[in-house]
């Protein structure tokens, strides 16, 4: 008989997640794994794939480079429709936490700047030592992405250098116009 089988490569290290257990993480390894994140976004993204769940637990640190895993609610953009349906039914799908606004009000339109939204949440949380929002409830959650502003990077931790405070707020923009349009320019 005949079966199908998956194989995965072995990742020798620990998840961003494993990493953030320990506190935060000096700036210039912060930046590096953005910096790698943001890389294999960019490459994702030209190949219309979104990921839509990127998170510390998604980024597996292996030696001394940052790789990105479980493309598994990722979705490939539709070309020839001119727009993705990436939401199904009002559904949204993620990881509230790291949530773009778009993507916590289940809008049927959302493109990779969710991932680049993300981004920034794991950078943030990478220098500020804790998650963006303190929120107990998914929906509350949800609500403080889609309303809140966050506490300023530089007034949570004031050794970040104020540039890279202001590409990570950038990231964090409410609204897709206002962030980093691609993963390459963020790089």
């Amino acid at each position: 008989g005949e079966f199908l089988y998956y194989v995965m490569p072995f990742v020798e290290g620990e998840s961003l997640r494993d990493r953030l257990a320990r506190g935060e993480l000096p700036v210039t390894d912060a930046l590096r794994i953005m910096a790698e994140v943001a890389d294999a976004l960019a490459n994702a993204h030209a190949h219309n794939v979104v990921h839509r769940d990127i998170k510390p637990d998604t980024i597996l640190l292996s030696g001394r480079h940052a790789l990105v895993a479980d493309f598994g609610v990722a979705k490939a953009v539709s070309e020839a429709a001119g727009q993705s349906a990436m939401t199904t039914a009002g559904v949204a799908l993620g990881t509230p936490a790291y949530m773009a606004p778009e993507q916590a009000m289940a809008d049927p339109h959302l493109d990779h700047r969710v991932d680049i939204y993300a981004l920034g949440v794991v950078g943030y949380e990478m220098l500020a030592g804790h998650p963006l929002f303190a929120a107990t409830t998914a929906q509350a959650l949800l609500a403080a992405h889609a309303t809140q502003d966050p506490e300023p990077l530089e007034r949570t931790r004031p050794g970040v250098p104020p540039a890279l405070a202001a590409v990570i707020h950038r990231c964090l923009a409410k609204r897709p116009a206002d962030r980093w349009q691609q993963a390459s320019d963020l790089l």
